[in-house]
């Protein structure tokens, strides 16, 4: 069990191994992409958004300032 507050509404994110925490993140902020994939096989997240595709990892930041979603490692 995750005994760490998540702020799931704030605009940054780092990405830790709780798949289904990133995901509550990403429902949290749908206006900064169109969609997103996830693989239960590869267990690969991928995320489309204005600035194209990527793929989400563990350690990645998200931030959903700016109304686009920005990732970086």
């Amino acid at each position: 069990m995750n005994m760490h507050n998540k702020d799931f509404q704030a605009k940054r994110y780092q990405v830790d191994e709780n798949m289904a925490d990133t995901l509550t993140w990403l429902l949290h902020h749908q206006e900064t992409y169109q969609f997103f994939t996830y693989h239960a096989d590869t267990q690969e997240l991928t995320v489309t958004h204005d600035a194209g595709v990527d793929t989400i990892r563990i350690g990645d930041y998200l931030n959903a300032n700016y109304d686009i979603l920005l990732t970086s490692s």
